[in-house]
């Protein structure tokens, strides 16, 4: 078997691994490793060594910018003390912690070599944290806090990482130099973000093939990435900075067709991306132990390793908790934020790129792959019952800022079909009396939800869902009534396509409504 067909196998693998991730309530990640780990112990399968050009540049930019997309500029401003001190206050004191604590468990470690492992594992990974969120719900501030900061830590830990590995291999480090090289790095990163999500922008607006249009915003992350790498600033921050662009322009780039389609490609996407990711994450153990044997014990390893991963998870605890420092509205919800580090793919191709000449390359590689181990599984795995048992949840009824905002939009359409009503002499036409009811209605949720009329809106609710509840079973009708003639050949499949699409379309406007 070739490894281009075992890739083909793993993905299948990883999708069967989701399913069942899926029905055992865990998130999916968790057992992409697991899974990727007993692969890789089955005698005979090809090996697959993940290379960090492979994770920085085929899965980082795709990932960044599409976690840029979903963004909100004003959100992540608004957050900016908090999102500050994670990627950066954080990021360095997790640095100086793990080098003090590895030259003391790793007997032989340099110090160079030591702060080189700091800067690998300070990133955190969210995608083991996202997953449990969907699936248990969280405040948005949660959410919004653990997004944020690792889609900035990245860069800022990657910086370090260049600087402590220059230093490994022999240079010299120079405080003042290395902060020039941050902040050219973070500047530089963010002004060719601005610059690609500008072009791109105005490239996919004059594009009227959709699928065109949709393999543009994949070159544009790969094309920001690049672009900066080669001029030497940061990749990330480049492709985090693409995204948000887009995603704030998002409705002068693209029609409704193209919107609907692009966001239905990059979920998949993201999927393909995250499953691979994670079980190849997996596979690595096998390689990592024979890279270790002959240097150290790997017992010892794995206990230094164990120790590591505790100091990571209680620095991260404790940070939360420092006088002056909000990274969340209570201490519930800073447990929380806390208890969301895991380590992921970053951190392993970070590792994997120190060169073979580094003094203590070996125990690098197979300390980082403890720590994303340790933190992600157990982390991982406790992070729902963490959830439950602190009865942190979200809110599911609409916030203030929501029922104004639906409120608003409400009354600009009733307002406008006031003036469609008078332009009718005596008789106003059925659609335009059924379409005022239901923005009544709309109305009336909103102000039960600013005013916390809650019996009100628990009834209205109901009527809502008992209405989508019949909608879709009539869609579902009309739906067969399609298929039936079809079958007949009394319809063609061109023109079976766009009623199709209509049906589905008000389906999933449907079935969001009731979420």
């Amino acid at each position: 078997m070739s490894e281009i067909e075992f890739l083909f196998v793993l993905l299948v693998f990883a999708a069967g691994l989701v399913r069942i991730a899926d029905l055992v309530r865990v998130p999916y990640p968790i057992v992409l490793v697991i899974g990727g780990l007993a692969i890789g112990l089955v005698p005979g399968l090809p090996d697959i060594v993940l290379e960090p050009e492979l994770v920085f540049l085929v899965f980082l930019p795709p990932l960044l910018t599409a976690a840029g997309f979903y963004a909100s500029p004003h959100e992540l401003w608004a957050e900016r003390r908090a999102l500050g001190f994670l990627s950066l206050g954080l990021v360095l004191a997790t640095i100086v912690t793990v080098a003090v604590v590895a030259h003391e468990l790793v007997a032989g470690l340099p110090w160079a070599a030591c702060f080189v492992l700091g800067a690998v594992v300070a990133p955190t990974d969210p995608v083991a944290a996202i997953a449990t969120f969907r699936r248990a719900g969280v405040p948005d501030r949660v959410r919004l806090v653990v997004e944020g900061e690792s889609m900035i830590n990245d860069a800022s830990a990657l910086v370090a990482f260049g600087i402590a590995l220059e230093v490994a291999q022999g240079g010299s480090f120079d405080a003042l130099e290395a902060f020039g090289k941050f902040l050219l790095s973070a500047t530089g990163g963010i002004a060719v973000g601005l610059v690609a999500g500008w072009l791109e922008v105005r490239i996919v607006r004059r594009i009227n093939e959709r699928p065109l249009a949709i393999l543009w915003t994949v070159l544009g992350a790969y094309g920001s990435y690049i672009g900066a790498e080669e001029l030497g600033v940061s990749g990330v921050l480049a492709c985090v900075t693409a995204g948000l662009y887009l995603g704030w322009n998002s409705h002068r780039a693209f029609d409704a067709d193209t919107r609907l389609s692009g966001v239905a490609f990059w979920e998949v996407l993201e999927f393909i991306l995250n499953a691979l990711i994670f079980i190849l994450l997996g596979l690595q153990l096998p390689a990592l132990t024979d890279e270790l044997r002959g240097e150290l014990p790997f017992g010892d390893v794995v206990v230094a390793g164990l120790v590591i991963s505790a100091t990571l998870i209680g620095l991260r605890l404790l940070a939360q908790f420092i006088p002056g420092v909000r990274t969340a509205d209570g201490w519930r919800e800073k447990v929380i934020v806390g208890w969301s580090g895991m380590r992921g793919a970053v951190s392993l191709a970070a590792a994997l790129s120190v060169g073979l000449a580094v003094p203590g390359r070996p125990q690098i590689v197979v300390l980082t792959f403890v720590v994303i181990l340790i933190t992600l599984v157990g982390q991982g795995l406790t992070l729902p019952a963490l959830l439950k048992a602190l009865r942190v949840r979200e809110e599911r009824s609409w916030s203030p800022e929501e029922a104004t905002a639906r409120l608003e939009a409400a009354q600009s359409a009733l307002d406008r079909l006031e003036e469609l009503e008078a332009e009718f002499d005596g008789e106003v036409p059925e659609a335009v009396v059924r379409l005022r009811e239901l923005y009544r209605m709309r109305f009336r949720m909103c102000q039960d939800a600013l005013t916390g009329a809650q019996d009100d809106r628990r009834r209205l609710r109901e009527a809502r869902y008992r209405y989508g509840t019949l909608r879709r079973e009539l869609i579902g009708v009309e739906r067969e009534a399609l298929l039936t003639l079809r079958n007949e050949g009394r319809l063609r499949p061109e023109v079976l396509r766009p009623i199709e699409r209509e049906l589905d379309l008000e389906e999933a406007r449907l079935s969001a409504a009731s979420a």
